[in-house]
């Protein structure tokens, strides 16, 4: 996760001068260290607008991600040269309520799991995807749907293909139903081309669909214990991982694979 704020932050730098981004850098480090600072021992911190910056918002600002500013700086302006350095191509991406952000802060901090908001990483994958997304989930809630996208803080998918596995729909509750109809129809507003696909019964059996598995572009996928609803993305204990690369092409693969056992939801 670490690496989609460095690729954010950096991609808004190029568009400075390197004067402007050298001080952008330094005024988000010193306003990260007050956050964390505050977080610890109490105390106030001016309100600045740099809080809600799209790419570093301040629900990513912990112990692990106080060095993204001048590292999104040296890949914009300085020793890589505009060259993006990629990391792991697999990060553990766990999430707890607010009221535990300290403690997993301080647990991010010593074991390298991102430890921020997980609708915040979500929300950066739907943000990044540019031509095929893959979503599957079981259950789905309005309220979980709303609060991803407003994470994303995306105005458009033109362009982008969205296909999603979920339930059949004579299966799913109504406020699951409901959910999954309007994540669809906010995709479809912003221009995707949406399709939702189901498992379709073979010898009398329909396969449940349990996974919880989002694609971006077949090169960067989460996978975890997460639903689509408010208490999943939002209030709850979740864990999973963030790859990129082959393990993400091959999940890419995978649900190409699953397609063509399936039938229009």
């Amino acid at each position: 996760m670490r690496v989609f704020l460095i690729k954010g932050l950096a991609k808004h730098m190029k568009t400075m001068t390197a004067v402007q981004a050298c001080t952008l850098a330094d005024e988000l480090t010193t306003l990260v260290s007050a956050y964390i600072r505050r977080v610890h021992q109490g105390g106030r911190v001016a309100v600045s607008p740099l809080e809600r910056l799209p790419s570093f918002p301040k629900e990513t600002w912990n112990e692990l991600t106080i060095g993204v500013p001048w590292e999104a700086y040296c890949h914009a302006h300085g020793v890589y040269g505009g060259k993006f350095v990629t990391t792991s191509s697999t990060q553990a991406l766990c999430s707890a309520p607010a009221q535990l952000d300290v403690i997993l802060a301080e647990q991010a901090m010593n074991s390298g799991l991102w430890g921020g908001s997980l609708l915040v990483a979500l929300g950066k994958i739907l943000e990044g995807v540019e031509k095929d997304l893959v979503v599957f989930s079981p259950y789905w809630r309005a309220g979980g749907v709303q609060s991803l996208m407003a994470a994303a803080g995306r105005q458009s998918y033109a362009g982008v293909t969205v296909t999603v596995f979920s339930q059949p729909k004579v299966w799913m509750k109504a406020d699951d139903e409901n959910g999954l109809a309007l994540f669809i129809e906010i995709l479809k507003a912003a221009g995707a081309l949406v399709q939702v696909l189901a498992p379709r019964a073979k010898d009398g059996l329909t396969p449940i669909l349990h996974a919880k598995l989002i694609i971006a572009d077949g090169e960067m996928a989460y996978v975890g214990s997460a639903n689509f609803t408010k208490s999943g993305l939002d209030h709850g204990l979740e864990a999973g991982v963030l790859v990129e690369g082959e393990i993400a092409n091959a999940f890419s693969g995978w649900s190409k694979a699953i397609a063509a056992t399936c039938e229009p939801w």
